[in-house]
């Protein structure tokens, strides 16, 4: 009995020393991770250095440690702690590089809460680029699902204002299961870069999905109405037709 209690307490040490290398690493290994993201999202390392750590050192602990991660950051969440949940949130994307929300709520707190946190400083743009390179970090281990892909999407369109990229990341997203409300995103992007035509073409698109879902058929068939006078007015209806599926 004392035995299987010392070994329980050697257990919890370990994770809480872990954790606490894994924490106070965490800038050195954020600017590594940061040099090697490139826009085509390729990964050429298959474990990085923080990851070897967490194999040699935690081994089977790896749930456990993440779940103790998780908690803290809960903790630092509520009780406004923001910059402390940076390092916390890096440790938890090391251990468990395929949970999602977390990379997620990296990407969020970045782009926006520090963002509005630093109000008044010169620097607070970095806070979004810094939220993207984020999320590409996540999206380079979790391509195959539309999360990662429409947050990046999210912070170009609402952020940045770049509808450009904001759709080509919309687009990436509705290869994968995702909600309706993405391909209208996409409708919602080209009028706001003003290119009426592409719109028109993505509300009828969007005509073609969902025919069961009363809320997203009144909200195409509203938009798309819209756009279709637009084109009207300016003589621009004819010759425009409907987009293939993509």
């Amino acid at each position: 009995m004392e035995n299987s209690v010392a070994l329980r307490i050697r257990k919890y040490f370990l994770v809480g020393a872990v954790i606490f290398v894994f924490i106070a690493m965490a800038p050195l290994q954020q600017s590594i991770n940061y040099s090697r993201v490139t826009e085509d999202l390729v990964e050429n390392i298959v474990i990085m250095p923080g990851e070897f750590v967490t194999n040699f050192v935690i081994g089977g602990f790896r749930g456990l440690a993440a779940d103790i991660l998780w908690l803290k950051m809960d903790e630092c969440w509520h009780n406004g702690k923001w910059f402390e949940l940076l390092p916390i949130l890096r440790a938890v994307t090391w251990m468990q590089p395929h949970f999602i929300e977390a990379w997620e709520i990296g990407g969020w707190h970045l782009a926006y809460n520090l963002y509005a946190y630093a109000a008044n400083s010169p620097d607070r743009e970095r806070y979004i680029e810094d939220g993207i390179r984020f999320l590409k970090e996540g999206l380079a281990r979790n391509r195959n699902v539309y999360n990662l892909w429409f947050n990046l999407g999210w912070i170009y369109y609402h952020k940045l204002a770049d509808y450009d990229e904001a759709i080509r990341y919309f687009r990436s997203a509705t290869r994968y299961e995702h909600p309706d409300y993405i391909d209208r995103l996409i409708a919602h992007a080209y009028r706001k870069k003003g290119d009426i035509a592409s719109e028109y073409k993505e509300w009828l698109r969007c005509e073609t999905l969902y025919k069961d879902n009363r809320h997203h058929v009144g909200i195409v068939e509203k938009h798309l109405q819209k756009a279709r006078d637009k084109l009207i007015q300016n003589g621009t209806l004819e010759g425009v037709e409907a987009p293939s599926d993509r």
